[in-house]
C-alpha cells in the first residue's frame, strides 16, 4: 500500500506537468475573439504541417427545453449562412473602424460618446494624442469614466491600438499572446526597460532583472518577431488595398435566432475550426513508433513534435469552443424572456452565477466572454456585457414612469416611487440612468395638458 501510494504522489506532478501547456494553450486562446482566433488558427496552420482543416460535418443538434422557457439548440450554419457581414462591402479608414466596432459594443449614451472623442484623437499611426485627463475635462466626466472607456477601445483591433507610448503600445500586444517564458520576460523589459533593450543592451537589462543574457536576447527576438510599434500602419498594410470590409471588423461569436420552438444558437465561422491531423504525417509516426530502424533521431523528433503539437492545438480549440458554446447557452437558459420581451425581463445574472452552473471558474467564464459579441434576435451585434446588466430593468421602469407623468417628476420623485414598489434606488443613481438614456430632466420635460410627459428636444 505504501509504495502505491509513493508511486502515485510521485506520478502527480509528472501529470500536472503534462497538463500545464495544455491548460495554458485553452487559456490563451479561450481569451480571442473571433477575429483574433481566425488569425491565430491560420497562424498554426501555417507553421505546423501536420495540421490541416478538416471537411465541415453538420453535428447533430443539441435540445435543451425547460417548463420555465422555450427550447434552445445549437447547431453549425451553411456555408451560406456562416457570416452575416459577408456581403456587405464598404471601405473604412482606421477611426471609421473604430467607430463602428465601438458601436458594437452596446456602451451607454455616456460611455459611447467618452468614447467616440478619444477615437477622435487616435493619429494615422494608431496612437492616441490626447490625456486622459483633457478628454474628461471636455466630457465633464471622471478620469476614471474615460479610462475604462479608453480600456475597451484598447481591446479592438488593431492590437495596440489607443496606446500612449510605445510601451504601452507592445504591452497592449504581448498581454493577449500566448504566455509564453519568453512573453512573461518580454513584458516585464517592455515595462521597464524598453530603452536598454532597443539599444541592444542585454548585459544590462538581464542583470537589472536577475535574469540570463540569453534570456533577454530571447524577449528581444520575440518582440521583433510578433509585436509591431504602429498599429495603425499594420491595419493600412493588412488591408486589401489600404481598405477594411465590415466583415473584418468586431464580429459575434455566437448569433441567437428566434424560431417557433424558441432560440437557436449559433457559433460563427465553425468551418474554420474543423481541424484534423495530417494523414501523412499521423501514418509516418505509427510506422516510426514500429520500426526500430531506418528513421533518423531526427526526423523522428521532427515528426513526432508536429503531430504532437497539432493534436495539442485541436484538442485546445475543442476545449474554447465547447466552453464557449456551453456559456452561451447557459446565458439563454437564464436570459430567454429577455430576448422574448425586452429590457424589462432582464432577470439578475452574474457570471459566477453561470460558472456555479456549469462547475467552472468565474475567471474563466470572464475570459471567454470578455471582448466578445453576440448578434441578437433583432440583428444588433452587441458586448456579451449585456446579459449581465442589471440596470436595464430599472432604466426600462424609469421610461415608463416618464411616459405616464402628467406632469413632470424629479429625480428625487422617480427614486421614491421606485423605491415603493421595492426597486430601492438613490435619487443620483436615477439621474445617472436617465442621462443614460438621454432623457432630459424635469425642468426640460414638458406635457401636453393631462397627458404623458413629452421630452424637450435636445
Amino acid at each position: 500500500m505504501e509504495h502505491r501510494l509513493r508511486a502515485a504522489a510521485e506520478a502527480r506532478p509528472l501529470l500536472q506537468q503534462r497538463m500545464v501547456p495544455k491548460l495554458m494553450l485553452v487559456n490563451s486562446l479561450l481569451v480571442l475573439p473571433l477575429n483574433q482566433m481566425l488569425a491565430r488558427i491560420e497562424q498554426e496552420l501555417g507553421e505546423n504541417p501536420a495540421l490541416e482543416l478538416d471537411e465541415p460535418v453538420a453535428p447533430d443538434t443539441a435540445e435543451w427545453t425547460a417548463d420555465e422557457g422555450p427550447s434552445l439548440s445549437t447547431w453549425t450554419p451553411d456555408d451560406d449562412d456562416v457570416d452575416p457581414y459577408q456581403r456587405m462591402a464598404a471601405p473604412v479608414s482606421l477611426q471609421e473602424h473604430l467607430m463602428m466596432t465601438l458601436q458594437a459594443q452596446g456602451l451607454s449614451p455616456r460611455d459611447h460618446a467618452i468614447g467616440e472623442r478619444l477615437i477622435g484623437y487616435v493619429n494615422e499611426n494608431g496612437y492616441l494624442e490626447a490625456t486622459i485627463i483633457q478628454v474628461a475635462q471636455e466630457m465633464n466626466a471622471a478620469e476614471e469614466e474615460v479610462e475604462a472607456v479608453l480600456g475597451r477601445i484598447q481591446r479592438f483591433e488593431p492590437l495596440g491600438v489607443g496606446a500612449r507610448t510605445v510601451e504601452e503600445c507592445l504591452f497592449l500586444q504581448l498581454r493577449v499572446m500566448e504566455p509564453s517564458e519568453a512573453n512573461r520576460l518580454a513584458q516585464r523589459i517592455v515595462e521597464t526597460h524598453l530603452a536598454d533593450l532597443a539599444a541592444r543592451r542585454f548585459d544590462k537589462v538581464a542583470q537589472l532583472l536577475g535574469v540570463k543574457v540569453a534570456d533577454v536576447k530571447e524577449a528581444h527576438e520575440f518582440v521583433k518577431v510578433t509585436c509591431y510599434p504602429y498599429p495603425g500602419e499594420r491595419y493600412r498594410l493588412d488591408q486589401e488595398e489600404g481598405t477594411v470590409r465590415p466583415s473584418e471588423l468586431a464580429r459575434p461569436d455566437f448569433v441567437i435566432k428566434r424560431t417557433e420552438e424558441g432560440f437557436t444558437i449559433e457559433a460563427m465561422r465553425q468551418d474554420a475550426f474543423m481541424l484534423r491531423v495530417n494523414t501523412f504525417y499521423e501514418d509516418l509516426r505509427r510506422q516510426m513508433r514500429r520500426a526500430s530502424s531506418g528513421y533518423s533521431d531526427e526526423s523522428r523528433e521532427h515528426v513526432r513534435d508536429y503531430v504532437s503539437r497539432a493534436k495539442l492545438f485541436i484538442e485546445a480549440v475543442q476545449r474554447r469552443n465547447w466552453t464557449m458554446g456551453n456559456i452561451v447557452q447557459a446565458i439563454v437558459r437564464t436570459q430567454w424572456e429577455y430576448l422574448e420581451r425586452g429590457d424589462a425581463h432582464l432577470k439578475p445574472l452574474t457570471k459566477a452565477m453561470v460558472a456555479a452552473e456549469l462547475g467552472i471558474s468565474e475567471s474563466t467564464v470572464s475570459r471567454a466572454l470578455d471582448g466578445k459579441f453576440v448578434q441578437m434576435p433583432t440583428g444588433r451585434v452587441v458586448s456579451f456585457d449585456i446579459f449581465f446588466d442589471q440596470s436595464l430593468p430599472v432604466k426600462d421602469r424609469i421610461r415608463e414612469i416618464i411616459a405616464a407623468e402628467t406632469r413632470p417628476l424629479t429625480d428625487e420623485e422617480i427614486a421614491r416611487t421606485l423605491t415603493q414598489e421595492g426597486t430601492k434606488i438613490a435619487r443620483r443613481t436615477v439621474t445617472k440612468y436617465r442621462e443614460e438614456m438621454s432623457i432630459p430632466a424635469s425642468t426640460s420635460r414638458h406635457t401636453n395638458g393631462d397627458g404623458p410627459a413629452l421630452a424637450a428636444t435636445p
